[in-house]
């Protein structure tokens, strides 16, 4: 995050000393607003070495802001711990404070975003003016964006940081939306790692794939016989997860078999899409596990094999902090094997075993106490 008239420089070394390449890749500054963003690229990294990463007042030479962070090698194991998080309204100032450090305490390798990471809409018309300054507010309030040692984030959006409330492909700034979510989470195409279409992206790491799909940019109007993802996004998709047999990960802001609560979901709002894409799905050989957010409750819900041929779970993590539902018709679904409505967060640690995945996911709230607890085993065999 930059100041308006004050340069930044970057400096980034190693533990032994050595001064590491990095540049600014892409920058953004607005007029009707005080701070910017630059992007910065380091390269040359080595896994498992320690990195300091410096921002520097140009003019006067001090140092601002250090951070400390490490590369992984992706091929370095066959198990992965993320933190899986979504709904992190900044106006929730007393959860905001707590919920990240407690989240970063787990150690996750990687933190999933998947919606609204930003609530671009809140207490305001939605201009462009409004998005880029929701944006740069979030990103000044909440510790994620403070913590000492770096996690690797990856992030896709959902209707609050998409700019307005439960908006489609007709979203009059879709466009400059996309370009300030590209700024403040996107990244380059590097090794394991592809941006996609819309905000999408997939991920390739420890014998597992993790597809980030757009539902917002492509998106039909609900109940019109349309698609959530759009034909083009659909089929890239399909095609990139029927490649190979390796396990995926299906992230997706809305959730996928929320109908029984009538609010937005795959399954509720586009029922004819969802059942060709589960039918394609059912005929790859890799066994798929879904992950949503925004309903602001977390559960796991329990996936029939008459879907895909096999049993498989709905990962649903909401809300990290932002408004709370303890209403009683939330408890109504016949699929669910665990649930909280507090604020919480995901700690899933996912292994390739197999055909399959062994999955052991786990809530924590805000007093850092552990809501629920659920393991299983994915397989197609």
């Amino acid at each position: 995050m930059t100041e308006l008239g004050n340069p930044y420089a970057y400096k980034v070394w190693d533990s032994r000393g050595r001064p590491v390449p990095c540049q600014v890749w892409d920058h953004d500054m607005r007029k009707t607003y005080h701070q910017g963003i630059d992007k910065i690229y380091v390269s040359d990294l080595e896994p498992g070495m320690k990195y300091y990463f410096q921002v520097i007042d140009r003019d006067r030479g001090t140092v601002l802001d250090e951070r400390v962070f490490k590369s992984i090698k992706l091929s370095s194991k066959n198990n992965i711990r993320f933190a899986m998080a979504s709904c992190a309204c900044d106006f929730y100032i007393s959860h905001s404070r707590v919920m990240w450090d407690l989240l970063f305490a787990q150690k996750p390798d990687f933190i999933f975003l998947v919606g609204d990471a930003v609530y671009a809409d809140f207490r305001c018309p939605t201009t462009e003016t409004d998005i880029w300054r929701r944006y740069c507010e979030t990103r000044s309030r909440l510790r994620h964006f403070r913590q000492p040692h770096l996690i690797p984030t990856l992030a896709v959006w959902d209707d609050h940081d998409y700019g307005r409330d439960n908006m489609c492909k007709s979203f009059k700034y879709k466009n400059s939306s996309k370009r300030v979510f590209d700024l403040f989470f996107g990244s380059r195409n590097t090794d394991g790692f592809k941006n996609t279409m819309g905000v999408g992206s997939q991920f390739n790491a420890f014998g597992q794939r993790f597809f980030f799909l757009d539902d917002r940019y492509f998106r039909d109007e609900k109940q019109c016989g349309g698609m959530m993802w759009g034909y083009d996004q659909q089929e890239q998709f399909l095609e990139n997860i029927c490649q190979n047999s390796k396990p995926a990960w299906v992230f997706n802001g809305s959730q996928f078999f929320g109908n029984y609560i009538k609010q937005e979901s795959f399954l509720q709002d586009f029922g004819k899409n969802f059942t060709d894409v589960l039918s394609k799905l059912r005929k790859c050989q890799a066994p798929v596990v879904f992950g949503s957010g925004d309903v602001h409750f977390s559960e796991i819900m329990s996936v029939d094999p008459k879907y895909l041929g096999y049993r498989t779970y709905e990962y649903t993590s909401s809300a990290i902090h932002s408004l709370n539902l303890p209403l009683k018709w939330l408890y109504r679904n016949p699929r669910r094997e665990a649930f909280t409505w507090h604020h919480n967060f995901l700690i899933i640690d996912s292994t390739t075993t197999g055909h399959g995945l062994k999955i052991k996911a786990k809530s924590i709230n805000a007093r850092n106490k552990v809501a629920f607890s659920h393991e299983t085993v994915v397989t197609r065999s």
